[in-house]
């Protein structure tokens, strides 16, 4: 088998293989790991190169997709946001947050992939530019990726707005190249071999960014997250691990053969009659009643995995007030468990069917969305060390000692000048700090006039409390602090689980968080996966790039819709309501795969293929 346009006569006409795939479903397509084995073993040995090639480009960019956008700089440009603002500010009537924030620069990073994916799709149908596209897409989304290191050593007012443009312009380079990348698996393999193949390419991902991210996670303990250093050395190692590790896809991986390839006049020409293929396929999509069945089902629970991946961690920050390092933990955890659960889901899905496997993701992902929206800071209490603001009586000083919320410092907590803080630093800024620097003793007299203040004024995010001394046990919480979940349209669900789950269990936040990272970790690969394969199957292998163009838009259309449904839906209400919103497109959208007609779609790719081919497939 060539790297070419696969030759998919022989087992078309096999009748043992029409029967397997009739009587299984996509399953049939792969009926065991003897047929994967036998497959695998009959590759060419520069096919198995190019293949693993391939391999290593998603090992090279899940060092952006796992450490940068999914765990440091969701949290770091929430918390640069809010630093900045005092928590929240105001935009068209709406109050942003953090997270609000983060999901609109996120929604806005993807529409111009959204847009340009499917024409260059189908422009590198006719040409033999697939390799070009993705060099372009991968160096935009390495030198950005780098440039972000230097938004920690900018000042609040301009540091979260220099990540966020990184940010659109990394993601760019990703996401664009992505769907390039993913445009080349038809080409990779025999079809019996598209679960097995997707799986691996998304175990090698997961294995890649898993162990850069053990890496800064040691930096980060040794040294702590909040240095302006060990944020620069993240930035620039992920953007070099990206560029070393694309070197064997753009060597051993050659460009997919095309019939007939067009050569085009101008750069014009080639994007016109892009359009024009676009449009074609719009007016045939009758043709693809199964593929556009699928495709409509993939919009909407990508929709929600999606973006609850994407703001998963700025969730945790401006809602949770999880620790930066327990969101390292956990995320890293998610996806070490994601690396064996893909591999198994691929043979699952050999044995018992695509379809199958994927509804049971996507059912796992339901159940642990809706108790995500229900997870709830459990209250504070006499839990002295979770408060935000700590004093502790020095018997030897004769003075209370501050100590601040997973050593964070005041500034680290309380914006300089954001609106947001304004009443709490007029309340207690006097004594916290004395000029630029931090008031780590406190006399007893200047300790009874702030515990008498704290209770006086609530009208903040932060809490306070007393240990020993004559104010032992002494203690006040914010109206806006986490713990405090009330006004907000489904504030009774994280109430309820609270006081009879979480409460009674003795689940912190923090294993609340673990509950739903190590769920999500043993389907979210298995879920993107299988989807892809099972698209792969469904498409004509003539239209790949042009289709998987279309993936992409559908992809990247709702990681626009997504974020920026949940940023309007934070910011009007709240960031639970927010959360929900993102969860019942998911619930639709499993709705949609069981009811797809594998079997009529790969009749119908097929056709397609032997009339492009002159009716070479009988």
């Amino acid at each position: 088998m060539s790297l070419g346009i696969p030759d998919y006569v022989d087992y078309t006409k096999d009748q043992r293989y029409s029967q397997r795939v009739m009587a299984g479903g996509f399953g049939g397509l792969l009926t065991n790991s003897e047929t994967v084995d036998r497959l695998l073993d009959e590759m060419d040995p520069v096919d198995k190169k190019s293949l693993q090639g391939w391999y290593w480009f998603d090992w090279a960019n899940q060092a952006f997709a796992l450490t940068v956008i999914t765990v440091v700089v969701p949290t770091l440009l929430s918390n640069m946001f809010n630093l900045a603002n005092g928590g929240s500010a105001d935009y068209a009537g709406m109050t942003f947050t953090g997270d609000s924030f983060y999901a609109v620069v996120l929604g806005i990073s993807s529409i111009f992939v959204a847009i340009v994916s499917p024409v260059l799709g189908a422009i590198a149908d006719r040409m033999p530019i697939k390799k070009k596209i993705l060099r372009v897409y991968t160096v935009v989304g390495i030198l950005f990726t780098g440039l972000m290191g230097l938004a920690p050593y900018m000042d609040d007012s301009s540091s979260y707005k220099f990540l966020a443009i990184c940010l659109i312009m990394g993601n760019i380079g990703f996401a664009g190249g992505h769907a390039i990348y993913s445009a080349f698996l038809p080409y990779l393999g025999d079809k019996r071999l598209m679960d097995h193949i997707s799986s691996w390419g998304y175990a090698y991902g997961f294995l890649g960014g898993c162990i850069l991210l053990t890496v800064h996670l040691a930096i980060g303990l040794r040294y702590g997250f909040e240095d302006p250093d060990v944020q620069c050395f993240v930035f620039v190692t992920s953007a070099l691990w990206w560029l070393g590790f694309s070197v064997p896809m753009f060597r051993n991986t050659p460009e997919p053969e095309i019939p007939n390839p067009t050569d085009y006049s101008s750069l014009f020409e080639a994007v016109k009659d892009g359009v024009r293929e676009i449009r074609n396929t719009f007016s045939e999509i009758r043709r693809y009643k199964v593929l556009t069945l699928f495709m409509c089902g993939y919009l909407l629970f990508y929709d929600g995995v999606n973006a609850i991946g994407g703001l998963a961690a700025a969730y945790a920050d401006s809602v949770l007030r999880i620790d930066f390092t327990m969101n390292f933990v956990l995320l890293l955890s998610a996806n070490i468990v994601a690396i064996p659960m893909t591999i198994i889901g691929g043979s699952l899905a050999s044995k018992y069917g695509n379809k199958n496997i994927l509804g049971g993701a996507l059912t796992i992902f339901c159940v642990v969305s809706v108790l995500g929206v229900g997870f709830a800071p459990l209250e504070l209490g006499d839990d002295h060390e979770r408060y935000d603001f700590q004093y502790d009586w020095n018997e030897e000083e004769g003075a209370y000692k501050l100590s601040t919320l997973y050593d964070r410092g005041v500034d680290g907590w309380v914006s300089e000048s954001g609106e947001g803080d304004e009443d709490f630093r007029v309340a207690f800024l006097s004594f916290l700090k004395n000029g630029g620097s931090e008031i780590s003793l406190l006399s007893l007299d200047d300790a009874s006039l702030l515990s008498s203040n704290m209770v006086n004024e609530t009208n903040h995010r932060f809490s306070f409390s007393f240990r020993g001394g004559d104010l032992d046990g002494d203690a006040s919480v914010g109206k806006e602090h986490p713990t405090i979940i009330e006004g907000g349209p489904i504030d009774w669900w994280p109430n309820l689980l609270r006081d009879n789950i979480w409460e009674p269990a003795g689940l912190g936040i923090n294993l609340q968080w673990i509950i739903l990272g190590m769920s999500f970790g043993m389907v979210m690969g298995v879920a993107g996966a299988l989807s892809r394969s099972l698209f792969s199957v469904l498409i004509p292998t003539t239209k790949t790039t042009e289709f998987f163009g279309f993936f992409a838009f559908i992809g990247k259309a709702v990681s626009v819709l997504g974020p920026i449904v949940y940023a309007i839906v934070a910011a009007s209400m709240d960031s639970r309501m927010g959360l929900l919103s993102v969860v019942v497109p998911i619930l639709m959208g499993m709705c949609f795969f069981f009811v797809v007609d594998v079997e009529e779609g790969i009749r119908v790719a097929n056709k397609v293929d032997e009339e492009a081919r002159g009716g070479e497939i009988e």
